[in-house]
């Protein structure tokens, strides 16, 4: 057991030995009573995954430590009324893959995620339920991915290579 936590330890502090210090300290700063958080790297940017009294969030950062935005997945009996109307009243058919709190530098955002056979749809509104932005990114079936070293969001795709492409 001793030999385990060790290890665990270990590892934990070489993910944070290659995380840039920029992001560490911007994280530091803005969650000081958060220790140790799960850092992933992606291919736009750094994130620390992490539980607070809130739940689990994801906090995305810039190399150079430019905070971007902090998720929460809420259940959408946790959204607030007019969120919870605005999915009432548009999806009633959809597949809402996420709904959840974003925290950002301009103030709180609801977003919304459904999924459609050939995009994903991402609705991005305020807590009275108006939409603020909407967009989708494509779903491009029998393209070759680009080799990743982590996992990326085509490698989630059941069984089909596929490359995302944003679309506006």
């Amino acid at each position: 057991m001793i030999l385990l936590i060790g290890l665990a330890s270990s590892v934990a502090a070489l993910a944070n030995n290659q995380i840039p210090a920029a992001v560490q300290q911007k994280f530091t700063q803005l969650y000081p009573e958060i220790e140790m958080p799960f850092w992933e790297t992606r291919h736009d940017g750094i994130v620390a995954i992490f539980q607070d009294e809130e739940g689990l969030k994801k906090a995305f950062f810039q190399e150079d430590g430019r905070w971007v935005e902090t998720r929460i997945r809420m259940g959408r009996e946790e959204l607030p009324e007019g969120v919870s109307n605005f999915v009432r009243e548009n999806y009633r058919e959809a597949e809402i893959s996420f709904c959840g709190k974003v925290y950002t530098e301009s103030g709180i955002w609801y977003r919304i995620e459904s999924e459609l056979p050939d995009r994903i749809v991402l609705k991005t509104l305020n807590k009275d339920g108006v939409l603020i932005d909407e967009r989708a990114i494509a779903l491009s079936i029998d393209i070759e991915p680009a080799p990743a070293l982590k996992a990326s969001p085509t490698e989630l795709l059941p069984r089909q290579q596929a490359r995302l492409l944003e679309v506006k």
